[in-house]
């Protein structure tokens, strides 16, 4: 693989821990003795997810910074915020929808900047399938708490 698509199979990797958390629960595994209860692992790991996409939207901004709307990424940052304040506080069933909801924001915002020329088709596609596996895997983890 061309270093330069390294980026495509660390995304699709970052899915599996989505993915193994859902066959898990499907499997009736629902509590790991090292992470505690699965859904609770999986949302931590979407929030930490999220909180990578927000960062590597705020880098786009400082590298383009005279090109790219400011609000994108102060957007995304305060998305972050409201996701890490959703775990803290919301019921595991809100907290999911929020952890979605910013998913699915977050790929808005990916969307503009392919629209702009700002990130190829290659990576928004592989931001697009990897954020409907994580968002299935997620809603599928939280209709088991």
């Amino acid at each position: 693989m061309a270093r330069n698509n390294l980026y495509i199979l660390i995304t699709y990797a970052g899915a599996l821990p989505f993915i193994a958390c859902a066959l898990m629960l499907y499997s009736g595994i629902n509590h790991l003795n090292f992470l505690g209860p699965v859904n609770q692992a999986v949302a931590v790991y979407a929030l930490i997810i999220i909180s990578f996409i927000a960062g590597v939207h705020l880098g786009t901004y400082l590298f383009y910074n005279t090109k790219t709307p400011k609000s994108f990424f102060i957007i995304s940052n305060i998305v972050a915020v409201l996701a890490w304040i959703s775990l803290l506080f919301a019921s595991p069933a809100n907290a999911s929808l929020i952890l979605v909801g910013a998913f699915i924001y977050l790929l808005g915002v990916d969307f503009l900047l392919k629209r702009e020329k700002f990130i190829t088709q290659t990576y928004f596609t592989t931001r697009l399938i990897v954020t409907a596996i994580s968002t299935v895997s997620l809603l599928f983890a939280f209709s088991f708490s």
